[in-house]
């Protein structure tokens, strides 16, 4: 059972990680140098949430909405692998 919920955690791990790529790669709008510098930035901090919010302002109306439904998706995959963490202790 417990290596079960770890190969799904790490699944989810890494199609979280998928998104979180598509998502900077969005917002860089084709800049390699900054797609690297967001990737590489820390998710928790909050000097990385304001910059990636001031990108987000730049964005279309379209690819906000494209934004808005990747961002959603990386949020229930979060919670789905925090359920995961719980089974597995």
């Amino acid at each position: 059972m417990h290596r079960n919920i770890s190969r799904a955690y790490d699944a989810l791990w890494a199609e979280h990680e998928r998104i979180r790529r598509i998502h900077m790669r969005i917002l860089s709008q084709g800049d390699p140098k900054l797609e690297r510098r967001l990737l590489r930035a820390n998710p928790n901090s909050s000097k990385h949430h304001d910059e990636v919010l001031l990108y987000e302002e730049r964005l279309s109306r379209r690819q906000r909405r494209r934004v808005l439904k990747l961002v959603s998706y990386g949020l229930e995959i979060e919670r789905v692998m925090e359920i995961l963490l719980k089974l597995r202790f």
